[in-house]
């Protein structure tokens, strides 16, 4: 059964705190994996333009980043492509089947939180193995069965775990809708309206 988990998490994130300290603000507003170590975040960076330059700057010297791509920076705001490795939060749910709702390097609460589907119970508690042998303090603050918010048959919980088997919420998509609906038997329209419901 699927189900909606909340960790708590205490672990350093250098990449907002560069940009805080020199007084602007960073986002992750997507992510998805490089290879097997590293990873690409796009990253919104916002606030004066000459603190964004100085956040740029830290971020090319940060231990982990392997490169800053930036779009032209117009005014308040740049758009950067960076590759950094897998940072051990994102290491932690490699072989998993889990869907980040949200990510923990965005949380701006203390300790950060961290929300994300997860396909097997026994995925959420080795993850938090992961997280403390990788030093990171990691508490489940909630469970709730996905079930509980949206009705679902059987048969659509598992076009649902198909979906997350085959990297259908992954970015970029590993299959597309149609080829999906071709694995499941379903109609693009009304597949797509089912994932759509639980995103």
């Amino acid at each position: 059964m699927f189900e909606k988990v909340t960790l708590e998490l205490k672990s350093r994130n250098d990449l907002v705190a560069s940009a805080r300290k020199h007084g602007a603000l960073l986002s992750i507003a997507d992510c998805w994996p490089l290879n097997r170590d590293e990873m690409v975040m796009l990253l919104d960076v916002t606030g004066p333009p000459a603190a964004i330059m100085k956040t740029i700057s830290s971020l090319r010297a940060m231990k982990g980043v392997k490169e800053v791509i930036e779009e032209k920076n117009e005014g308040l705001s740049a758009r950067l492509f960076v590759a950094v490795e897998k940072p051990r939060i994102c290491q932690s749910k490699e072989d998993k089947a889990i869907k980040c709702l949200d990510c923990p390097f965005n949380s701006t609460e203390v300790p950060a939180r961290w929300r994300f589907i997860a396909g097997k119970t026994g995925d959420v508690g080795e993850m938090v193995e992961r997280l403390a042998a990788g030093g990171i303090q990691a508490r489940i603050q909630d469970i709730t069965p996905l079930d509980r918010n949206v009705s679902l048959t059987q048969e659509e919980k598992g076009m649902i775990a198909v979906a997350i088997e085959k990297g259908y919420f992954d970015f970029p998509r590993k299959i597309t809708l149609e080829g999906l609906s071709q694995l499941v038997g379903v109609e693009p329209a009304q597949l797509g309206k089912l994932l759509r419901s639980v995103e």
